[in-house]
């Protein structure tokens, strides 16, 4: 590739992009993982500078608004343009029963696009988890209430009265080792041409990172100065200098059910449901790039920019994978 374009098309981006305003993602989003699973995962600090002051402190591409706004080009060609917006607007129209199911809560955005859209009568929410049903409750407007329901369950022991119009998955695929068990449940669930969607770790199973993304990282971060690699999650002021991959032990003691099977998400999907729209958004650069020490970035958008993409151009060039989809499949 002729390094002027190249060079020329990575400051355009970087520019383009900017920080439009915007709070980091509720839990049960991507990444979500915290210090410890992301060390397990294959990070590595090497020495320590100075400590930084604790406090709000960014340690995952997720807390970054250039980051998001970069993820919204990547999926709706507009970086001020939110997912859940884009879903209701384009998907929306095509739930074709009038009840949802949405699995793993969030942040309840997507749940309530759909039906301030009109798109469905009602939304159930299920998670396992009683901290993560409260917090998407707490997000639904008091007006619609009665339509967006958060509740404490499982898929398996949940039961709609009748066919679903559309299921709403993120961050849940990559958590199940019983994979095809689950997305034939799913396929039940749903009334034919029902929607299923998808937003979801994608990438290697296990967080058995590839060569290729592993060199990328590390000769990009063997470039940064050093006051951008201080581990923000750490008290010592340790500095990230490498990022390797993972002990497969280590990695499933520290947690068994991240990314156990999330290589194979896409064919399965694809073996069960016929694609409508798919959008791999990158990730195998920017989600280890930035992780522990994306906070350290916050007053160089500039770069945040250029480093989003450097992420897509080896994704688009298949240099890399995409660890990230967000992704619509219908019940044929």
């Amino acid at each position: 590739m002729d390094a002027s374009p190249f060079l020329e098309r990575l400051r355009d981006h970087a520019a383009s992009v900017g920080t439009p305003p915007g709070g980091p993602p509720g839990p049960g989003d991507p990444d979500r993982q915290g210090a410890q699973s992301e060390r397990a995962a294959g990070v590595q600090p090497a020495q320590r500078g100075p400590a930084q002051p604790a406090g709000d402190r960014q340690v995952g591409f997720w807390q970054s608004p250039v980051v998001r706004a970069a993820i919204n080009r990547r999926i709706t060609g507009d970086p001020e343009l939110g997912p859940e917006t884009y879903f209701a607007r384009r998907h929306g129209p095509s739930i074709i029963a009038p009840h949802v199911l949405s699995l793993r809560a969030s942040d309840a955005k997507l749940e309530v696009a759909i039906v301030e859209a009109g798109s469905c009568e009602r939304v159930t929410g299920l998670d396992d988890e009683q901290g993560r049903v409260d917090f998407a409750a707490g997000r639904v407007p008091e007006p619609l209430r009665a339509r967006i329901g958060f509740q404490l369950g499982t898929l398996e022991r949940w039961q709609p009265a009748e066919p679903l119009g559309a299921v709403l998955s993120r961050s849940f695929l990559h958590r199940r080792a019983d994979l095809e068990a689950v997305l034939d449940r799913l396929e039940a669930m749903l009334a034919p041409g029902g929607l299923l969607f998808v937003e979801d770790f994608v990438g290697p199973s296990q967080f058995q990172w590839t060569g290729a993304q592993l060199d990328a990282i590390n000769r990009l971060l063997a470039r940064l100065p050093p006051e951008l690699l201080t581990d923000l999650s750490s008290e010592d002021g340790r500095v990230k200098r490498t990022v390797e991959g993972p002990d497969l032990g280590r990695r499933i003691a520290a947690s068994s059910q991240e990314a156990v099977r999330s290589g194979e998400i896409l064919a399965a999907l694809d073996a069960r449901f016929e694609r409508v729209e798919v959008r791999p958004y990158g990730g195998a650069i920017f989600h280890q790039l930035f992780s522990r020490i994306m906070g350290n970035f916050a007053e160089r958008p500039d770069l945040v920019g250029v480093l989003m993409e450097v992420d897509a151009l080896l994704t688009d060039a298949g240099v890399v994978g995409s660890d990230y989809v967000w992704g619509v499949w219908r019940r044929r």
